[in-house]
């Protein structure tokens, strides 16, 4: 474990000293021009009026317009930097902050394109980057090209780690990876009643991970990579037949996860229990994990077939349905190695090797069909009925060979090495059928009062059958819930909207789903002049099921206010305040003690949040805000961002901003993730 953790220390150690004090005096001094430039400017400010629109930039019959804003951001943190890389990950240094670029040919008349437009925002070091482009021509084709880049950082001490009061902050299943997602559309005859669409997607992920081995009474902290890859075909047509418009589509999903889960050679990891085992006995030892290596590789295939059909089949009547059948495969192979002193519980005896293999297979054959029917006999009277059912069943089983060299028990050594060898074989299949009905109505008393109602019927049956055991299990649940709503408009200034809820089941199906819940929800809004806008929002919901095994209870209480002042187009203040009051209390089973117990949890939040922007002169632009959070219950804790920003558009295209945020983190009676960060950031915007 200390291995480990001196391993991610060092790659998580502060960026800061790769930017020589130059650099950091070279920023400072262009703040202070900046500032210095903006006080020379504000005289000739005043007297300047406004530029007018550009058209963009004339090429022969093209014209075309673009975008581009870079900076340089400055990062201060003190405190706990994984917490503040977990939460927030921005750092510091040179970025291109946004680019766009858009040419057109004014009424198509482009030999190759009509319009081509392209953009790219936060890269250079970010932890998300994004890039779009589409090529048009009228009538012939549309391209469509996405590019993502995501950092998923999970450092969090009080994340999966049983060894927070030793002092140690990995947390055991900690990830610090990359997905990345790229995507191509082809349309063809994009006007046209009758449209072929080809696309492509591709998404990967990678990085370094963490997991947990564990054996007998011990769980040892290992290196977990993820390398996963997604690769999305699909093709379709769209057909318009006069009303009606089809959609048919064939898409192919293969995807597979290749890890190569390991411990670096020459470390000894005692895992999270660092006493010798069994101490009572007439032979205790101490447990110890010398090796470690796992092969393991995913593949899956998922062909899916979807048909659309909606449009209008009478002026009263708008009909939507789908239908869509795929079919899973799954292959999935494990190889496993572990040397060194462990203990198996279930022959209470000491292992020096143990090697494993796994070969399983899994199938999952999935209808799913929907149908939504909108009837509008009268302008006050409009009724909607939706009908879902899905089918599928999940078929699979899994061969596993085990081969152990043991080498004492708790009562001293054996006489010589024995080998034990133990195999298995696993097969289930679960089938599970669901429908869905929900029919609503809404009536129009008058303009200004709507009354609606509605019912939602769900039906679920599963089945489970082990066929090794000889054992089938089913499983059925019938719920209701009836709901009642009206709209309010009292005045032309003042909304009002509320809606009631309350629905129950006839028996659990999972954990989570309630056998009695009611929700209420109310939302309102005041305009008392065109510049002023004030909104309530209300949410109540109270939900239990009582099973002796689960007694799951859970009390959610939600009120934002909200206020937005406009006077002019130089003036904006939003402010909002946000009450959330959240108790839930469910049994659980305590993995080691085997018994049943309650977990808790509470949550009382204030969230306040607000913004000021103001333009004292015509291209200066000023703007404050402030966030605050204030958690109190099971994770107390407060979270401030104070932030400003200046921006100053000059005559010839160009905006000269500097942003600043402050975060400041802190959990209540636990400091070791508390952190304060600034980020400063200086940007120019060129328009062409």
């Amino acid at each position: 474990m200390p291995a480990l953790i001196r391993q991610v220390s060092s790659h998580t150690t502060p960026l800061a000293s790769r930017f020589i004090s130059s650099a950091r005096m070279w920023f400072s001094l262009a703040v202070l021009v900046g500032l210095f430039g903006l006080t020379a400017l504000e005289p000739r400010a005043q007297e300047s009026t406004a530029q007018p629109t550009q058209e963009g930039l004339r090429l022969g019959r093209m014209i075309a317009q673009s975008e581009l804003e870079f900076g340089w951001r400055q990062l201060f943190v003190g405190g706990n930097r994984n917490l503040y890389r977990s939460q927030i990950n921005l750092d510091e240094g040179l970025r291109l902050l946004g680019l766009s670029f858009t040419s057109r040919y004014p009424e198509n008349t482009g030999s190759l394109f009509d319009l081509l437009t392209y953009s790219m925002a936060s890269w250079g070091g970010d932890p998300y980057n994004t890039v779009s482009l589409r090529v048009e021509k009228r009538g012939s084709y549309r391209f469509d090209f996405g590019y993502s880049r995501i950092v998923y950082y999970n450092f969090l001490p009080t994340f999966a780690n049983p060894l927070r009061e030793r002092g140690e902050e990995l947390g055991q299943h900690s990830m610090d990876a990359a997905r990345r997602r790229s995507e191509y559309r082809l349309t063809l005859f994009p006007d046209a009643d009758f449209r072929i669409h080809l696309a492509y997607e591709r998404t990967a992920q990678f990085g370094s991970a963490f997991t947990t081995f564990p054996i007998g009474l011990d769980e040892f902290v290992l290196l977990d990579p993820p390398r996963t890859t997604t690769d999305d075909y699909r093709v379709g047509v769209d057909v318009r037949l006069g009303r009606l418009h089809l959609t048919v589509e064939q898409g192919v999903r293969a995807f597979k996860n290749d890890i190569h889960t390991n411990q670096p050679e020459g470390t000894i990891n005692l895992g999270n229990n660092r006493n010798p085992a069994n101490p009572t006995s007439a032979n205790p030892q101490q447990i110890f994990l010398q090796t470690f290596a796992r092969d393991s590789g995913i593949r899956g295939l998922v062909p899916t077939t979807r048909l659309g059909l909606h449009g209008r089949v009478h002026r009263t009547v708008l009909l939507s349905g789908r239908f869509a059948y795929s079919d899973a495969r799954i292959d999935f192979t494990r190889q496993e190695e572990a040397t060194g002193n462990l203990f198996d519980l279930s022959v209470l005896r000491y292992v020096t090797t143990q090697t494993s293999t796994s070969l399983a297979h899994a199938s999952r054959p999935n209808a799913l069909a929907d149908a939504s029917v909108n009837y509008h006999p009268h302008r006050r009277l409009t009724f909607t009925n939706t009908v879902r059912f899905q089918h599928f069943t999940v078929a699979g089983d899994v061969r596993t060979r085990t081969e152990q060299k043991l080498s004492a028990d708790l009562r001293g050594p054996l006489p010589s090495p024995q080998t034990r060898l133990v195999t298995e074989w696993l097969g289930a299949r679960t089938s599970v059928d669901s429908f869905f009905n929900y029919v609503e109505s809404a009536v129009e008393l008058t303009p200004r009062v709507v009354l609606r109602a509605g019912h939602r019927f769900a039906h679920r049956r599963a089945s489970l059958h082990r066929p090794e055991a000889g054992e089938r299990e089913e499983s059925e649940l019938n719920a209701h819930a009836v709901l009642g709503g009206l709209s309010f408009r009292a005045t032309p200034t003042l909304r009002l909207f509320a809606q009631i809820e309350r629905g129950s089941s006839d028996n659990v199906f999972t954990r989570v789903a309630p056998r009695r819940f009611t929700r209420l929800r109310t939302r309102a809004q005041y305009r008392p002049t065109t510049s002023l806008t004030l909104g309530l929002q209300l949410l109540v919901t109270d939900a239990r099921n009582p099973n002796p095994l689960v007694d799951d209870m859970r009390r959610n209480r939600g009120l934002t206010l909200m206020t937005l002042w406009t006077p002019d187009e130089r003036f904006a203040l939003s402010l909002s305040y946000t009450r959330t009051d959240i108790t839930s209390a469910i049994l659980v089973l305590h993995p080691r003690l085997r018994t049943i117990e309650s977990s808790q949890y509470v949550a009382k939040d204030n969230f306040v949040d607000g913004d000021l922007i103001i333009s004292p002169l015509r291209n200066l632009r000023l703007a404050l805000g402030y966030s605050v959070v204030n958690a109190q219950g099971t994770f107390p804790l407060n979270f401030h961002q104070p932030r400003g920003m200046i921006a100053y558009t000059f005559p010839k295209r160009f905006t000269w901003s500097i942003g600043w945020r402050w975060y400041g983190y802190n959990q209540k009676g636990f400091a070791l993730e508390d952190y304060r960060a600034h980020t400063l950031t200086g940007s120019l915007k060129i328009a062409f």
